[in-house]
């Protein structure tokens, strides 16, 4: 059950990751559009690919999610850069440029307390499995 609620949480951390990076890619914040469809694409990949991995079952799965959204993290920590130092934005786009930032760290933090839960319950359950033999 909560894999399927970590399987949501992952596609809106996706989702978020993606918004805010076609946000930070309008012209205004002087980048390119060749970028842009780079990190769009790397992003959908190193999501997906690992999330079929862990629906599988197979825990190597929700580590290797654990990392792509530790780059997450990176990734809106530069967007916080970006937002302050560009000088010529104006305030209302930088702080609507933070609040979009800060939600999307918001979701991210939640899916580590999710992914730290999931891990929690399939370690008891293979706990179990080992001692039921055991005996």
């Amino acid at each position: 059950m909560k894999i399927k609620r970590l399987t949501w949480w992952t596609l809106l951390t996706l989702g978020c990751f993606l918004l805010l990076n076609a946000v930070l890619s309008l012209g205004i914040f002087q980048s390119s559009v060749a970028s842009f469809w780079r990190s769009e694409i790397a992003a959908v990949v190193m999501i997906l690919l690992p999330l079929a991995v862990a629906c599988l079952g197979i825990r190597l799965g929700l580590y290797v999610l654990a990392l792509v959204q530790a780059l997450y993290v990176v990734g809106y920590c530069n967007a916080v850069y970006r937002l302050i130092q560009l000088p010529h934005l104006g305030l209302p786009v930088r702080l609507g440029g933070l609040v979009l930032v800060v939600g999307a760290l918001g979701v991210l933090l939640y899916w580590f307390r999710l992914a730290w839960q999931v891990r929690q319950s399939l370690t008891k359950e293979r706990v179990q499995r080992y001692l039921k033999f055991r005996k």
